[in-house]
């Protein structure tokens, strides 16, 4: 134990006296020039090259600020470990570059999209859907293929769509729901999929965008009869290198 916090110590002097270093080398080397006022080539010596190798902290201060939102703690958990690995690589410390990396972006991708898809079956269940029944909710699967289908059940009860290298589009601007909720999971990973809904439908999408795109441009008006419940479609998922669009 004491060695590990030994080490963490010295990594953490190693880094801020390298940072240190290099701001006053980038200072010294042209507030002392022989040219122009006392503080001629300061901006210059601090340029651009040496703050660049401290970009990483975009990474590192989004994953802090996604980590507050309990629904988007393993999004900022993720953005914040890759944001670590490739600022010390840009210190010199480890070699964590995006080619090297890259695969461990698609592994944990992956598993945060079966996280999520979990989360989404758990909330089903918690609304009694009934995932089992073709005329009441949806599977579809597109890989490396198209998936187009009309749905127009007046029980819809929601479902699961997965798209991966494929394209889904589903139309469900003449179905209804048997309850007040549905819940509908859409997972793109490298693939797209498109929702139709009606607008008398209010859509909670709690989708995330893994270098990718996750988008609601529905509009609610609402039922006609003020007396009748308002129905909502909640859509869980994630997009990773993809993206899933929920219109009218």
């Amino acid at each position: 134990m004491e060695s590990g916090e030994k080490y963490g110590r010295d990594l953490g002097e190693q880094i801020k006296s390298r940072i240190t270093s290099r701001i006053h080398n980038g200072v010294g080397s042209g507030g002392m020039g022989s040219g122009g006022g006392r503080y001629h080539g300061l901006i210059p010596g601090a340029d651009a090259g040496h703050f660049f190798q401290f970009w990483p902290l975009i990474l590192i201060f989004a994953g802090i600020v996604k980590l507050a939102d309990p629904c988007r703690r393993a999004w900022g958990a993720m953005l914040l470990v890759f944001g670590l690995l490739l600022q010390l690589n840009q210190l010199g410390y480890g070699h964590f570059s995006w080619g090297e990396m890259w695969p461990i972006v698609l592994i944990a991708a992956g598993g945060f999209a079966m996280w999520s898809a979990l989360q989404a079956r758990k909330m089903a269940e918690g609304l009694g859907a009934n995932t089992g029944d073709p005329l009441t909710t949806l599977n579809e699967s597109a890989i490396f293929g198209g998936v187009q289908k009309r749905v127009n059940a007046k029980e819809f009860r929601g479902g699961q769509l997965q798209s991966l290298f494929g394209g889904i589009e589903i139309d469900l601007r003449d179905a209804d729901m048997a309850e007040n909720q549905a819940v509908l999971h859409a997972n793109a990973v490298f693939g797209g999929i498109e929702l139709r809904v009606p607008e008398t439908w209010y859509v909670a999408a709690r989708g995330q965008g893994i270098f990718g795109g996750y988008t609601d441009s529905t509009r609610y008006a609402g039922p006609v009869d003020p007396d009748k419940p308002k129905k909502t479609l909640i859509v869980m998922g994630t997009a990773v290198f993809g993206g899933v669009e929920i219109r009218n």
